[in-house]
């Protein structure tokens, strides 16, 4: 679900990913989704560019991460 949630994010134009970004956020921030597991998941599957949209998401949103304590 959250792989296809990013696929989705990935395919939605920039000015409209808001509501797609807070979703995710929220889900990896609540450590909702394991990291590793999708990151593992995206590199058997050959899928760099969800895998480089998953570290943008990431990199914007580690202030939180870091205080929620998200593991990765």
């Amino acid at each position: 679900m959250f792989i296809e949630a990013l696929r989705e994010f990935q395919a939605t134009d920039a000015s409209r990913r808001g509501e797609l970004a807070n979703a995710l956020s929220d889900m990896i921030i609540a450590k909702r989704v394991d990291l590793a597991q999708v990151r593992q998941l995206l590199l058997d599957e050959g899928e760099q560019g969800l895998l480089d949209e998953l570290n943008q998401l990431i990199d914007l949103i580690e202030p939180y991460i870091e205080e929620g304590g998200v593991d990765e």
